[in-house]
């Protein structure tokens, strides 16, 4: 019997993937990056900066709640469109507030918490069909792609925001009409991904509406956890997770903080501009380059055996940050070269990072698991934004990065850790 129309037809994966994850990352870039520069130009602390961004990131984490819901919605693919469409919506509310001369900051905060909330369920649903819909080689083939959309949204969101904001002030614009008009720019950005995913789940094989009740799922989702936590290699991934990226993400809360920081606060006193001009072709260039290095790395030498050196490759940015923050006044071509070598080595490492979370998610229930895991990693990545802002401010700059520094070690002894448990062998 020949196979349905609808499943022989030519797949997209490379359009709904790089639509899929740039829009992803738009919500999180303005939470994470975005948003801290704001505050900071309006003179908010550190502490209450990393404080704030920590709690509405821990928002996210409420994504394995969606698992039990997902199914009932129909087609995953139908959620992720609906999703989008409802954060777009939601992002402009935001960009509406923002742009009113008397803020309220109660509305603000409550709309970027429904934004993190909404996103929670738009990540699940997006992970969850990258993970289903494609197997091992071919995760593996579009890991890189998929880092670099992410990173290059996270980019426009972030540093590109920063950009338009600091560029319109710098023309006598009032700040929040500024910062409304990046907003708006982002939206666009998110459309035009949205229309990318509209098209390119047309050319996807027709998925089956499920028809288990809400218990049944949860029962499923419920004995899937079960099965992955009793899974020998748990442990492993948990400590990966918790501590594979720990010197990067202690790094990554206060790196924005410390360029726009005054020279009298032992930053680098960039300003919002040059800060923004710098790290968009680094981080595009480095993003791109780091994706596709780490994913060619692991498809040739094998998950397991990529671990420890692309770990070691990850860390090693960290010594120049430190020189930096310790000697603020080099040139900015310097600047530039260390913000490079530090995406490019983050978007290596996150590359062997997701693939092993990938690799323990998948099979049955493959959604529900890499919910779990992404839960816990996002837990992981943001609760140091609850300390990071205040050890900065207590420490200083350049002591608060040799600290994140020291922070290798456990992160390559998580990551020989989990060479012997993801070992073939």
């Amino acid at each position: 019997m020949d196979a349905p129309a609808q499943i022989t037809r030519p797949r997209l994966a490379w359009l709904w993937v790089v639509g899929g994850f740039v829009f992803q990352a738009l919500p999180a870039a303005i939470r994470e990056e975005a948003l801290p520069v704001a505050l900071k130009n309006i003179g908010i602390s550190n502490t209450r900066i990393t404080q704030v961004v920590a709690i509405l990131g821990l928002a996210v984490a409420v994504k394995i709640l969606w698992a039990p819901l997902m199914p009932l919605t129909g087609p995953t693919k139908r959620f992720i469109l609906i999703a989008q469409a409802c954060l777009l919506l939601a992002l402009l509310g935001l960009a509406v507030l923002v742009g009113q001369a008397s803020q309220s900051t109660l509305l603000i905060l409550g709309t970027l918490t429904l934004i993190s909330v909404l996103s929670a369920g738009h990540d699940y649903a997006l992970d969850g069909y990258f993970v289903s819909s494609l197997d091992d080689q071919g995760r593996a083939k579009h890991s890189g792609l998929l880092n670099f959309a992410s990173k290059t949204g996270q980019v426009i969101a972030g540093p590109g925001l920063i950009w338009w904001a600091g560029h319109q002030m710098s023309q006598n614009v009032a700040a929040n009409d500024a910062w409304q008009g990046a907003l708006l720019l982002a939206i666009g950005v998110g459309a035009l991904a949205w229309a990318a995913n509209q098209y390119a789940f047309r050319r996807e094989p027709a998925m089956a509406i499920p028809t288990a009740t809400f218990g049944d799922r949860l029962a499923a989702m419920l004995g899937a956890l079960r099965d992955m936590v009793r899974d020998p290699r748990f442990p492993a991934l948990l400590g990966l997770i918790f501590f594979y990226r720990a010197s990067e993400i202690h790094m990554a809360r206060v790196l924005p903080l410390f360029a726009i920081s005054t020279a009298a606060e032992g930053g680098l006193a960039l300003g919002n501009e040059t800060y923004a001009v710098l790290r968009i072709p680094t981080a595009i260039l480095g993003l791109a380059l780091g994706g596709l290095f780490g994913s060619f790395i692991v498809t040739q030498r094998g998950l397991a055996k990529s671990l420890l050196p692309l770990g070691l490759l990850m860390h090693l940015p960290l010594l120049g940050i430190a020189w930096l923050a310790a000697n603020p006044q080099v040139n900015l071509p310097t600047i530039s070269a260390l913000f490079f070598i530090e995406y490019f080595a983050y978007g290596a490492g996150l590359c062997a990072l997701l693939l092993a979370m990938m690799k323990m998610a998948a099979g049955e229930e493959a959604a529900t698991r890499y919910a779990l895991l992404s839960t816990i990693a996002l837990v992981a990545s943001y609760l140091p934004g609850l300390w990071a802002g205040s050890l900065a401010q207590q420490l200083g700059y350049a002591h608060y990065f040799l600290f994140a520094l020291a922070l290798a070690i456990p992160g390559l002894l998580a990551a020989y850790w989990g060479r012997r448990a993801f070992s073939e062998g």
